[in-house]
């Protein structure tokens, strides 16, 4: 394979990585605020977690759209190889 390949290869799975930990820090915020609502604590409790939900959602967006933009740039540098 050629340098341009594994470059690609590697930004790949480095979006995989990217959104994985987003959806994994998603999940942790929902249990925070799951929890945090059966407890009838104030809403300032649920602050912190309702930020880093939106924040790993938008994490999760923009990794998952590197993803895209690396499975076509992949696809093509393969198109122009065979």
């Amino acid at each position: 394979m050629s340098l341009e390949v594994y470059m690609q290869i590697d930004g790949l799975s480095a979006a995989l990585g990217g959104f994985q930990n987003a959806v994994n820090r998603a999940g942790e915020a929902a249990q925070e605020i799951a929890s945090s609502s059966t407890k009838k604590e104030g809403t300032q409790d649920l602050v912190k977690p309702l930020v880093e939900l939106q924040v790993a959602e938008r994490d999760a967006e923009a990794n998952a759209k590197s993803i895209e933009t690396q499975n076509k740039v992949l696809g093509s540098i393969i198109d122009v190889k065979a």
